[in-house]
């Protein structure tokens, strides 16, 4: 056996930039913990010729992945690379080649993952993800083996920082969505596409990869509802403060008498909830257990820091598992292969919650009522009622907002889909769902 645990690691962009500052200036208590060096030894990258701006004196850096996967010296396996096809590519040939693998690609453990586990149950090394979710956050491990004991009921949380980012600056500032982004992405708070965050794709990934885990199973991607905080406006955040709420972009999951009920949409919280109070690029993740209760899990879900702190967590997890010679690792969902079956989602449309409803109308007289009927004949319950301008005969559009009780998601689009014919209605209606637990 060699003197140290060897990396080799795909990638070096920021985490991976991360992941050489934290493992060189911790080296020293890293190698405490484990009882030998853990070293970074290969990396394979597709430009040489970049500036990382880290020292990599040390690290032998290739262009060609085999320089790594069949290097037999080499005990773990960083993909830091992203995607998919590339990368689940390089997960599988490592895990094939008997070498420990590490990965913070939620995408690909989401959009993939029965391949990947499938793999890493086989595997004969450890297999770390949790940098998958939350960075620094150790939801993945607290699942796996802190909660492993109890019935998982619900999970729901802040789980995007860019978006949640975004949220707040909009509440704080009192500005537009697209402003708000344009600051964020000047900051380095969102990245160049910010498609993933913004559209609500990244949380979703992170949802699927917790529900795997708390759920024993393995669910579709593309059964989860998503959506995104592009529609947000200046108007929707001033309404809902006064209503008490402050508008957060959620995942949810909730084991319910008619199923698994899972979405990632923005949702009203109130504002003594404490999801409210999260602001900026922090992500917040409750669990409630049928014997445990509620616990929550809070901290910085992104960065090359607190990714770097996660991944550093999975290759210490790996390297004791390599140094005491243990024959298997623990199985990455904690339960048998025989056991992982396909999981269905309730369909979003027989989900019961209450809504926020904005309708931009003509500022005609009976449009309230007109609305109104429409909702009560699709069995939707009225609230309370925010109406703006005075009922006059000209076209100058004002806004209706109207909070439901609960009601079912399918007969509030059916009601939206009438009402939006209207000849009245100046835009398509605001929906938002109201989150009160």
């Amino acid at each position: 056996m060699s003197d140290a645990i060897n990396i080799g690691m795909f990638g070096m962009g920021n985490v991976g930039k991360g992941v050489v500052q934290l493992l060189a200036k911790n080296k020293s208590v890293i190698e405490k913990r484990v009882g030998k060096p853990v070293e970074i030894k290969k990396a394979v990258v597709s430009d040489l010729k970049k500036d990382r701006g880290v020292d990599v004196s040390g690290i032998l850096m290739s262009t060609d992945p085999d320089h790594i996967l069949n290097d037999p010296d080499i005990d773990i396996v960083l993909e830091l690379v992203g995607g998919l096809d590339v990368a689940e590519t390089i997960i599988l040939r490592a895990l094939e080649n008997g070498k420990s693998v590490v990965t913070a690609n939620k995408a690909l453990l989401a959009e993939r993952g029965r391949t990947i586990f499938r793999a890493a149950h086989d595997a004969g090394g450890c297999f770390g993800f949790e940098t998958s979710v939350g960075a620094a956050i150790p939801i993945v491990r607290t699942l796996r083996l802190g909660f492993a004991g109890d019935d998982i009921v619900k999970i729901s949380g802040i789980m995007n920082g860019t978006s949640n980012y975004i949220l707040s600056k909009m509440s704080q500032d009192k500005s537009g969505f697209s402003e708000t982004l344009e600051k964020a992405q000047e900051a380095g708070l969102a990245e160049a596409d910010p498609t993933l965050d913004i559209q609500g794709i990244d949380a979703a990934h992170k949802l699927i990869v917790l529900m795997n885990i708390a759920f024993n199973g393995v669910f579709d991607f593309s059964q989860l509802h998503t959506e995104g905080i592009t529609n947000i406006t200046a108007a929707d955040i001033d309404y809902t403060g006064q209503l008490g709420y402050t508008i957060k972009h959620i995942g949810k999951v909730r084991k319910t008498e008619q199923g698994i009920e899972a979405r990632v949409h923005p949702a009203l919280v109130p504002r003594d909830h404490i999801m409210s109070s999260v602001n900026g690029a922090f992500n917040s993740i409750s669990v409630f257990g049928e014997f445990m209760g509620p616990a929550n899990l809070h901290g910085l879900g992104a960065g090359p820091g607190p990714s770097a702190v996660g991944v550093a967590g999975d290759v210490i997890e790996a390297a004791r598992y390599i140094l005491t010679g243990q024959q298997r690792p623990v199985s990455p969902f904690s339960i048998p292969l025989e056991e992982w079956r396909p999981i269905d989602m309730v369909p979003m449309g027989r989900i019961r919650s209450e809504f926020y409803l904005r309708f931009n109308v003509l500022d005609h007289l009976g449009v309230l009522s007109s609305i109104s009927k429409v909702l009560a004949e699709n069995r939707i319950s009225v609230r309370s009622v925010i109406q703006k301008g005075v009922p006059s005969e000209t076209e100058a559009p004002v806004d209706i907002v109207i909070i439901t009780h609960e009601a079912m998601e399918a007969d509030v689009q059916a009601a939206l889909g009438q009402i939006n014919q209207e000849p009245f209605m100046a835009g398509r209606t605001q929906l938002i769902r109201i989150e009160p637990d």
